[in-house]
């Protein structure tokens, strides 16, 4: 990106904010175009801009299109407040409790829309949101919000990297540069908004970020920002446990996991911020597979991302207890993962829904361990609604040498055969030597009563 030509011109006039003009690209000279952000994000841009506000796209939106990629979801900041936000779009919802944001809600898709902030306070959690129906009126603002909202610079300066407060203004298609962004783009450097260690301090989760950012986009750390990491891991454990499950879900969705965990492991976040989960190089190998189905297209859900941290354990589990001479039956397996998942569940504030799948899609995976008996198991067992869980866990152990090849083949071969036909009558199942010699033979009549 060439930096040459540079337009210095303020949204609004400096009588207005009082503030230093910031650094503007002319649409002639970005390569941000409108073809790559969403129809629905710009319904948003158009429709607040139309009505005479301020609108800019922002984040990592701006970022990812800056750079080539495609973005996963669109924000929009703007000036106006969030009643009047509410009142231009119908299919929306005000959440929040410190500082409120509008949700503009369509198919598919949810545009975030915040109005420009001056308050440094981190995020809410997920857990904290609050949120209202679209069919009814948000709440009456809270005293003292004309100290919470800000100016597009006081906005910008509030973020958590230059590179994440870049805004591209939809009146007139320009990038607006407050803090430097654009120059770290170029080089490819992440860097904080101000100190990087007062950042830190304020918010801890921007530390796991910065870690994520850096892999995923192949930024190096600004050496004063990596510094203050080393010296600040230890506050990670101060942050609330469900945006540390929900950076953590984020970062497992994103392709880069293995690389992801590894820096989190490297700097001491890990061990502090999830003491009960697995970690070591055992963890490498799952991620690592994990991260290959997504580049190939696959989008696993949120209970197999997390199970796929417990499959180390799990194997480990499962070869104890089938080398210690006892039986290996549902009560002993049962109790041996409620002993591996509760420890990291409750801690993690893991919904019960959640565990209830990880749960069993681990215990399935017990089953999958020796080739099917007969069709009707294949069948009674992909019909349960934790099975997809259990089979996306299973596909990746099978990857990394958890279970074996011949059971594999035929829990394969089989559960192919449900899928294209459903009936068990039709299941050319592989069946296992061991169960067909246990099976009792089935009675053709019943003994006449004497």
């Amino acid at each position: 990106m060439d930096n040459a030509g540079w337009e210095v011109r303020d949204p609004l006039s400096s009588e207005q904010t009082g503030e230093r003009s910031p650094l503007v690209l002319a649409r002639p000279e970005h390569q941000l175009s409108r073809r790559g952000i969403s129809a629905n994000a710009l319904k948003v841009l158009y429709r607040l801009h139309h009505s005479g506000y301020l609108a800019y796209l922002v984040g990592g939106g701006v970022r990812d299109l800056l750079l080539g990629g495609r973005p996963k979801d669109f924000d929009v900041v703007t000036n106006a407040r969030p009643q009047e936000i509410r009142r231009l779009f119908r299919n929306s919802r005000v959440i929040g409790r410190r500082f409120r944001l509008v949700h503009v809600v369509f198919r598919g898709e949810v545009v975030e829309v915040s109005t420009f902030r001056a308050s440094p306070e981190p995020p809410e959690s997920p857990e904290d949101w609050e949120d209202a129906s679209p069919h009814e009126e948000p709440a009456v603002e809270v005293r003292g919000e004309e100290e919470v909202f800000g100016t597009p610079a006081e906005d910008a300066r509030r973020r958590d990297f230059t590179v994440n407060a870049l805004f591209y203004d939809i009146s007139d298609f320009s990038i607006i540069d407050f803090v430097g962004g654009i120059r770290d783009l170029d080089a490819r450097v992440l860097r904080t908004i101000g100190p990087p260690e007062q950042r830190f301090v304020e918010d801890p989760v921007r530390m796991m970020r910065a870690l994520e950012y850096s892999v995923r986009l192949g930024f190096e750390l600004e050496p004063e920002t990596a510094a203050a990491l080393e010296r600040t891991s230890p506050l990670i454990r101060e942050a609330a446990p469900a945006r540390l499950t929900y950076e953590l879900v984020e970062a497992l969705h994103t392709g880069h996991a293995a690389a992801i965990v590894d820096q989190w492991q490297r700097f001491g976040l890990w061990a502090r911020a999830f003491p009960n989960l697995p970690a070591g190089p055992s963890l490498g190998p799952v991620l690592e597979e994990l991260d290959r189905r997504l580049a190939s297209g696959e989008r696993p859900s949120d209970p197999v991302v997390l199970g796929v941290l417990f499959l180390p354990r799990y194997h480990e589990m499962m070869q104890s207890m089938a080398g210690d001479g006892r039986r290996l039956d549902n009560v002993r397996v049962i109790q041996g993962l409620r002993d591996l998942l509760e420890p990291a569940g409750a801690p993690m504030h893991l919904s019960n829904h959640n565990v209830h799948l990880i749960h069993h899609g681990l215990f399935t995976m017990t089953k999958l361990r020796r080739p099917p008996e007969r069709g009707r198991q294949v069948v009674k067992l992909s019909r349960q609604e934790f099975f997809p869980v259990a089979w996306d866990l299973a596909r990746i152990g099978a990857a990394v040498g958890m279970l074996s090849p011949d059971a594999w083949a035929a829990w394969s071969k089989a559960v192919a055969q449900v899928r294209a036909r459903g009936s068990e009558a039709e299941i050319d199942v592989v069946v296992d030597p061991v169960a067909r010699t246990r099976r009792r033979r089935r009675r053709r009549g019943r003994r006449k009563k004497e």
